[in-house]
């Protein structure tokens, strides 16, 4: 009970800090506030390999709506880890089951503790941020080097991770675990890709100097990709059935899953062809906790529970809730300015 007791204080705490300096003082995201939203389609696919599912029945549709941003910094110029937040309803907040995705197979941080210690640590240190965090978690490291992406020339051809475990209770009322990727339709090569080669020391997050590129030019291209057509993804699912040799490691989501043992399997065909304004971008909001009790949030014990994370995210929707209260007082956010070029509307 103590132990749930302070997870509870670690949450809400955490909610507080970011009600008071995100949503009033600066009416920000907690991050990944440059970004822009597409509305669409989300079709299951007609064969599923993975156990049936009464979500995910062959052929049902949903409307969605796909934002896609990059994580910390407003200028896409910068190395930083790119995000999709994928939500099956073409709704501002309501839906019956929303994913929260980044670049990268594995999460920088694994626990309500460790995440609290890296809110902390946003300093830059020769020009990288966390460089505290790097210190004390060398697997958190590990995770920002596969996550970051350098000059993608496109948010379309970019591979998304949920990284933290859900349920999966198919028709059968077995309990198993899983976790979804966003991948380009076409399957073929992720653009971005740093090789590990050359972070073999620790990278530099501010933009380049002498840079010309639109810091707005992800959101640029995005928008001449949409308005040419449709632009296609196809839903992945890994599934893990448990068995007597599992320890809880199963959940921790800085650890991928073996592909070999745990294939990514097709769930859904998304395809997005409508851009939202930006006033309307600046309204959406995601939650971890939108889903059905099928696809549902794992309990966590405590602050270093793996699932501690997810627990974590779900608080902090008091946060985006009075994010839009103080719009209705201040104003939404103007367009993020270019000096490089004529801003994005």
């Amino acid at each position: 009970m103590l132990k749930k007791v302070q997870l509870w204080l670690y949450a809400y705490c955490y909610t507080t800090i970011l009600v008071i300096v995100l949503s009033f003082l600066k009416r920000l995201r907690m991050s990944h506030n440059n970004g822009t939203t597409a509305v669409g389609k989300i079709t299951i696919v007609d064969n599923p390999a993975f156990p049936p599912h009464p979500f995910f029945a062959p052929g049902r549709e949903f409307a969605c709506r796909l934002r896609h941003a990059s994580v910390s910094y407003d200028d896409d110029t910068i190395l930083q880890v790119r995000a999709a937040s994928l939500k099956f309803a073409d709704s501002f907040w309501e839906s019956p089951l929303d994913l929260e995705m980044n670049t990268g197979g594995i999460s920088l941080f694994w626990s309500a503790r460790n995440f609290l210690f890296f809110f902390t640590c946003q300093g830059m240190v020769n020009g990288l941020a966390f460089s505290t965090y790097y210190d004390k978690y060398p697997v958190g490291l590990q995770a920002g080097k596969e996550g970051i992406r350098r000059y993608p020339s496109t948010f379309a051809q970019m591979y998304y991770h949920t990284q933290t475990v859900q349920f999966f209770i198919g028709n059968d009322g077995v309990k198993r675990y899983a976790k979804f990727r966003l991948a380009p339709a076409n399957l073929g090569p992720e653009t971005g890709l740093i090789p590990m080669a050359e972070l073999a020391n620790r990278w530099v997050e501010t933009a380049k100097p002498g840079e010309t590129l639109s810091q707005n030019y992800l959101k640029e291209e995005y928008a001449a990709r949409i308005a040419a057509g449709p632009v296609r993804y196809v839903l992945q699912i890994q599934i893990h059935t448990p068995a007597p040799t599992d320890t809880d490691e199963v959940f921790n989501c800085s650890v991928a899953w073996d592909e070999a043992t745990h294939p990514f399997l097709d769930v859904a065909h998304v395809a997005v062809d409508r851009l939202m304004t930006l006033d309307e971008n600046n309204l959406m909001r995601f939650a971890v906790n939108h889903c059905p009790p099928s696809l549902g949030m794992i309990p966590a014990a405590s602050i270093d529970d793996y699932n501690s994370i997810n627990y974590m995210r779900a608080a902090s929707q008091a946060a985006k809730s009075s994010r839009l209260f103080f719009y209705k007082i201040f104003g939404l956010p103007a367009p993020v300015p270019d000096a490089r070029s004529t801003p994005t509307t």
